[in-house]
C-alpha cells in the first residue's frame, strides 16, 4: 500500500487541549450469570466485542456474550495479548456497577430547586429539546456564540461519543473553545519542543530494556497491562528503578526508589546531564548527528551540579551521581514516563529535559532503548481521522479559546466578555476532577447561567444543571476506540438495546442540532457511517484493518514494521529533524533551555505542607465509578498520609480523623501513618465525589488554578495546606 498524504490537526485529535429503575434494581450485585433468563437457550446467544471506554493507557478489549438482549459473560478477551483476559479491578463488574446501577438516569430530568440540590422531575425528551434548543438560540441571539462553553473531556475516550457529533454542533454554533489540558498537556508541550513529538517505543518493547526508569507513574495501579511485561524485562536481567514523592504500590516493588521532592524533576534530570556530560558518558556520535544546542546545554547544566541538585530534590547526592552513571552507562536503558510530574509549574520542562536524555547518552540506539510515552501519533498517522475535523465545513469565524483548568475563574468572572451564560457538561464531572472546586461550584450556582449535563447518574457537577440528558454506556453504543498508551484498535459493539431512554452522546447533539435548525448533511450521519469512514485509508498500518474485520474479531494491532527503533538514526519531528536541546522558538520568552524554577513559598509558614493529590485509588478512575457502593467499601474513606515526624509534631495517630486546609477551602480525611511520604509532604485521594464523603469536600477544595510552564496544564501540585485533628 501507498501511503496516503494526511492533513493531520491537532484539532482532530485532542481538540487543541495544548493550545489553546424495580428490575434494574435486583440486578445491582448480581453475578453476571444470573443476569440473563434462566428460560435463555444456547441458540440464543451472541458474542458481541468492544472496547474500555476509560481514559486509560491500557484500553482494554473486552467480550460481552448476550442471550435474548441480556448478558450473561463479560470479560477480557484473551485473544488481545496485551489485554491478555484480564480487565482492571473497577472494570471487571461494569456492567452491575454502571449499566445496571440502581441510581442510573433513565429519562431526562429538568430541574425543580434550588442549583445545587439535585432536586428534579422527569421530562420527554421532545420537551426537554426543545426547551433547551429555545433558550439556548435567545441566549446566543443576545449575547452571541462565545457565551456558550462545552464542557467535555475524556469520560469516553472513543472517537465517536467523545467528540464527533459534539464538535459539529459547537463549531456550527460558533462557542468558545474548551483547551483540554488538564491532563498531559505539558507532558505533550515538553516533548514536542525537544522531541517534536511524544512517540517512543513500543510498550512490548520494554522487554528488550535492561535499566528501566518508571518516572512518575504508578504502573502497577495505573497502566496494569504493562506490568507484567516489565516484571518479565526484570526477570530477564533488567533493574528497575522508580522515581515518585510518593512511596507508591509500584515504588514498593521498585530495585530502588528516588523519593525527591514534589516539583523537582526537572532540577535531578538537569543534574543527571551534568554529570554525565562532566564524566564523559555522552554518545558524542549521536550529540553530533542527531542533537542542537548541546554546546548551550552543556554550559547550562553546569549550574545543577550534584550537591545542588539533591538539596533541591532533598536526595543525596551521591544517589544524583550513581544513578546518572548507571542510566548513562546500562544498554539497553529507557525511560517510561506518563503524566505523574506534569501537574507543577516545573511541569513542562520536567518532561522536557528528562525527554533529552536518551539522545545525550545515545539510548535511542537500541532495542527497548530510549523513551516509552504516548502512542495516539501512530493512530493520528494511520487512522482517517479527518472525518472527526468538520472545523473547515462549519465554522464561520474563529472563535476564542478558554482553559478548562481555570472553569472556576472562568464562570464568576463579570468582565469577561461575553460571560459563559451557557454550559454544555459531558463526558466529565469538573466539580470532582477540576481545580478550585469550591469556585466551580459557585459559578454553577448562577441562575443566569443555563446548565446542560449529559450523564448516567446525578454527579456532583449534575446536581447544579438546568437540564439532565440520559446517556448510553459503552454496552449501548457503538464507538472506535484508539489508544495513546497501546498499539492496538478497537471497535466497540452495543451489546444490548439502550436502557430507558438513554441515547448516546452522539443522538443528543443530532436532535440538538435538528431541533436548533441546523440542516447540514453532516448532522445526518449515522455512528456506523462515522465509524466506517475511519478506515476509509491506505496507511500501510492499516493493511488488512477494516471495519468488517473489526465487527467480526473485535480488535487489531497496527501493522508498525519492527524492530521498531524509531530514534536510531534520528528522525524526530522537530523542524530541525533532530532532538533539540537548545529551543531558538523559546528564546523570546527565556525558555530557550529547561530551567528549575522555586515555586513560591510565601505561604509556608501558614501552610507548611506541600499537598499532593493523586490517582491512588483502584477502584475509581477519576471520578467514574465514585458512587459504586462496593468499591466505596473497598477503598474506604478517604485518607491523608503523612510522615510520622509530621504525625507526632500535631499528636495525630494513623486513622484519626484529621482536617486538611487552606485558602481554598478544607477536607475531612482519615490520617494514614505509613511513612510513604516524606516529611513536610502529604498526599490525599483524587477520585471521591464530595456529596458522598463527610465535609462535602474532596482534594481538589484545595487546589489551585494555576498553570504549569509550557502547555497550559494544571499546576495543582504546587497547593500549600495546614493539618490539625479534627475535634468532632
Amino acid at each position: 500500500m501507498s501511503e496516503k498524504p494526511k492533513k493531520f490537526s491537532r484539532r482532530k485529535f485532542i481538540g487543541l487541549g495544548i493550545q489553546g429503575y424495580t428490575g434494574v434494581q435486583l440486578a445491582q450485585g448480581l453475578p453476571l450469570s444470573l443476569l440473563a433468563s434462566p428460560s435463555c437457550t444456547k441458540s440464543n446467544a451472541k458474542t458481541v466485542h468492544g472496547a474500555c471506554y476509560h481514559d486509560c493507557p491500557d484500553s482494554c478489549s473486552w467480550k460481552v456474550t448476550v442471550e435474548n438482549g441480556e448478558i450473561r459473560d463479560f470479560g477480557g478477551d484473551k485473544d488481545n495479548p496485551f489485554t491478555a483476559g484480564k480487565l482492571c479491578d473497577k472494570m471487571e463488574t461494569f456492567p452491575q456497577d454502571i449499566t445496571f446501577h440502581p441510581d442510573r438516569i433513565l429519562t431526562p430530568l429538568k430541574r425543580t430547586g434550588i442549583k445545587g440540590e439535585g432536586g428534579f422531575e422527569k421530562i420527554s425528551w421532545e420537551q426537554a429539546l426543545k426547551e433547551v434548543a429555545q433558550k439556548l438560540k435567545s441566549s446566543v441571539d443576545t449575547h452571541g456564540g462565545e457565551s456558550v462553553l462545552p464542557f467535555g473531556y475524556m469520560g469516553t475516550q472513543g472517537l465517536i461519543q467523545k467528540a464527533a457529533m459534539s464538535q459539529r454542533f459547537f463549531t456550527k454554533l460558533g462557542a468558545t473553545n474548551l483547551a483540554e489540558t488538564i491532563c498531559g498537556a505539558p507532558a505533550i508541550a515538553g516533548n514536542k519542543v525537544a522531541n517534536g513529538q511524544v512517540m517512543g517505543i513500543l510498550p512490548e518493547d520494554i522487554l528488550h530494556s535492561r535499566f528501566i526508569i518508571l518516572w512518575g507513574t504508578n504502573t502497577k495501579h495505573s497502566n496494569v497491562h504493562l506490568w507484567p511485561f516489565v516484571l518479565e524485562a526484570r526477570n530477564r536481567g533488567a533493574k528497575i528503578i522508580v522515581i515518585d514523592p510518593f512511596r507508591s504500590a509500584t515504588a514498593m516493588e521498585a530495585d530502588q526508589h528516588i523519593q525527591l521532592m514534589p516539583g523537582t524533576d526537572v532540577a535531578l534530570a538537569l543534574g543527571m546531564m551534568h554529570v554525565i556530560i562532566k564524566e564523559g558518558l555522552t554518545d558524542d556520535a549521536y550529540i553530533e548527528k542527531y542533537t542542537l544546542g548541546y554546546d548551550a546545554l552543556k554550559v547550562h547544566v553546569q549550574e545543577y551540579d550534584p550537591f545542588t541538585v539533591a538539596a533541591i530534590c532533598g536526595i543525596e547526592e551521591q544517589i544524583v551521581i550513581d544513578f546518572a552513571r548507571e542510566y548513562a552507562t546500562a544498554k539497553p536503558s529507557l525511560i517510561r514516563y506518563l503524566i505523574g510530574m506534569e501537574h507543577n509549574s516545573n511541569g513542562g520542562d520536567a518532561f522536557r529535559s528528562v525527554g533529552m536524555l536518551p539522545s545525550l547518552t545515545g539510548a535511542w540506539r537500541d532495542h527497548g532503548g530510549g523513551l516509552m510515552h504516548f502512542t495516539y501519533e501512530l493512530f493520528g498517522k494511520a487512522v482517517n481521522y479527518e472525518r472527526l475535523d468538520m472545523y473547515t465545513e462549519l465554522a464561520e469565524n474563529e472563535t476564542r479559546w478558554m482553559n478548562m483548568v481555570q472553569l472556576g475563574t472562568l464562570l464568576n468572572d463579570p468582565d469577561l466578555n461575553p460571560q459563559i451564560k451557557t454550559l454544555f457538561v459531558f463526558n466529565a464531572n469538573p466539580v470532582v476532577t477540576i481545580p478550585n472546586q469550591n469556585l466551580i461550584r459557585e459559578g454553577l450556582k448562577r441562575e443566569d447561567l443555563l446548565t446542560v449535563v449529559v450523564e448516567h447518574f446525578v454527579t456532583d457537577t449534575a446536581k447544579y444543571a438546568d437540564y439532565i440528558f440520559p446517556a448510553t454506556t459503552q454496552l449501548e453504543h457503538w464507538d472506535v476506540a484508539d489508544s495513546w498508551g497501546q498499539v492496538y484498535l478497537n471497535l466497540n459493539q452495543p451489546a444490548i438495546e439502550p436502557m430507558g431512554e438513554a441515547k448516546p452522546n452522539s443522538e443528543f447533539f443530532r436532535l440538538l442540532a435538528k431541533e436548533y435548525g441546523f440542516n447540514d448533511a453532516c448532522f445526518d450521519e449515522s455512528d456506523i457511517e462515522i465509524a466506517k469512514s475511519f478506515f476509509d485509508t491506505d496507511h500501510p498500518y492499516m493493511e488488512g484493518i477494516t471495519f468488517d474485520y473489526l465487527k467480526k474479531n473485535g480488535w487489531a494491532r497496527l501493522k508498525i514494521p519492527e524492530p521498531y527503533i524509531p530514534h536510531a538514526a534520528g528522525n524526530f519531528g522537530t523542524s530541525s529533524g533532530k532532538c533539540e536541546f537548545y529551543s531558538a522558538s523559546l528564546e523570546d520568552s527565556g525558555q530557550a533551555l529547561p530551567v528549575y524554577k522555586t515555586v513560591s513559598a510565601e505561604n509556608v509558614g501558614k501552610y507548611p505542607f506541600h499537598l499532593l493529590t493523586v490517582k491512588a485509588t483502584k477502584g475509581f478512575h477519576n471520578s467514574s465509578h465514585g458512587n459504586v457502593k462496593h468499591l466505596m467499601e473497598t477503598e474506604g474513606l478517604p485518607t491523608l498520609d503523612m510522615s510520622s515526624e509530621d504525625a507526632q509534631s500535631r499528636n495525630i495517630s494513623d486513622g484519626d480523623e484529621v482536617i486538611a486546609q487552606n485558602q481554598n477551602g478544607s477536607v475531612v480525611l482519615r490520617a494514614r501513618i505509613k511513612d510513604r511520604v516524606r516529611p513536610g509532604v502529604v498526599l490525599m485521594p483524587h477520585g471521591y465525589w464530595p456529596s458522598l464523603v463527610k465535609g462535602n469536600a474532596t482534594s481538589n477544595a484545595l487546589t489551585n488554578d494555576g498553570l504549569s510552564d509550557l502547555g497550559g496544564g494544571a499546576a495543582l501540585q504546587d497547593c500549600r495546606v495546614e493539618v490539625t485533628k479534627s475535634s468532632g
